[in-house]
């Protein structure tokens, strides 16, 4: 995964009032964790906040946060919603540095379509995110499952697929990814 890039800048407003405030004017309120020097409190821009996001599946985002001339590497950790508006409310992001190991959640696409589904059975996949243990810049963008080969009442395990190289995943090779089931 390529690290995205985002302007953000330093934010001394707190307190719920002066963000509900610093909101209404389209800032997004944010902390950067574990930088050297503590944790850094930002804010956004909502329509970059938008763009970063964009079309990807996953909040478990690499990027590299310029604030004030400097650089941050950083994974988003956590994204608060606000569920009558579906807009951002705060975004939590852990500063990392190249090489070290982030435990991660990465979508999982079905790719095929099984044999099964042609003797009337449907697909069902049972995960959609993987933690995925590995390397800042080895995370992958998706994890790719091939179900074409299963027929009709046939599962496709973890342990059926291959990771990246250089990532693990704390569930077992038993859990079940997808399976091909009557209607």
């Amino acid at each position: 995964m390529k690290a995205k890039q985002l302007n953000v800048a330093r934010r001394d407003i707190v307190g719920t009032g002066k963000l509900k405030a610093l909101r209404a004017k389209g800032i997004i309120p944010a902390v950067v964790y574990g930088t050297p020097e503590g944790n850094i409190n930002i804010q956004i821009h909502e329509p970059d906040m938008r763009v970063l996001l964009g079309r990807d599946e996953t909040d478990s985002l690499l990027v590299e946060l310029s604030l004030e001339g400097r650089k941050i590497l950083s994974i988003i950790k956590d994204i608060q919603h606000n569920h009558l508006t579906d807009s951002t409310t705060h975004v939590d992001f852990q500063a990392v540095e190249k090489g070290s190991v982030v435990l991660v959640k990465v979508p999982v696409h079905l790719k095929g379509t099984p044999v099964g589904v042609a003797m009337g059975g449907q697909v069902q996949q049972m995960v959609y995110d993987l933690p995925v243990k590995c390397a800042v810049e080895n995370i992958p963008d998706v994890i790719e499952a091939d179900v074409t080969s299963l027929s009709l009442g046939e599962s496709l395990r973890l342990a059926q697929i291959s990771l990246p190289e250089g990532a693990t995943t704390p569930f077992n090779g038993t859990v079940v990814l997808a399976s091909v089931v009557k209607p």
